[in-house]
């Protein structure tokens, strides 16, 4: 009689125990959903100002970013708005929350002059703002003639 006594309890225990596991599991992936908690990208500078620049040399910089959200961020897609930037994100794609990460570029001056923005767009999994916009600018100086 006390051996029945014994089970019921082990199994009111165990059953306890499977509903709690469960239940974390449920608000683990909840916390983790991009949907109800989404990354979010934020900048250290969204705008560069590289200044005054001779023209002809090619120009690098880069935008350093934290995904202060709490899902995880997926870069999907860089894409430059002109041909004269070039882009080069890290290898790694998929950013926990509070990791940071670079965004590379370069911008060729070669017959470029006066003030140059020139954009680039960043497209995440971020559900409901997907696209974020860095830009940059320069002063583009011509050679003054001998």
């Amino acid at each position: 009689m006390n051996t029945g006594k014994t089970g019921k309890i082990l199994f009111l225990i165990l059953g306890i125990l499977m509903v709690g596991a469960f239940s974390a599991f449920l608000v683990n992936k909840n916390l983790s959903d991009p949907k109800t908690h989404p990354p979010v990208m934020t900048f250290k500078m969204e705008k560069i100002d590289f200044g005054e620049v001779p023209q002809g040399p090619v120009v690098n910089g880069e935008f350093e970013f934290t995904n202060t959200g709490q899902s995880v961020l997926v870069i999907k897609k860089i894409t430059p708005a002109c041909g004269c930037t070039g882009v080069v994100a890290d290898e790694k794609k998929e950013y926990q929350p509070g990791e940071t990460g670079k965004i590379k570029f370069t911008f060729n001056t070669e017959g470029r002059s006066g003030v140059n923005e020139k954009t680039v767009t960043i497209e995440t999994n971020h559900p409901t703002q997907p696209n974020k916009i860095v830009s940059f600018s320069a002063n583009i100086q011509v050679p003054q003639p001998k």
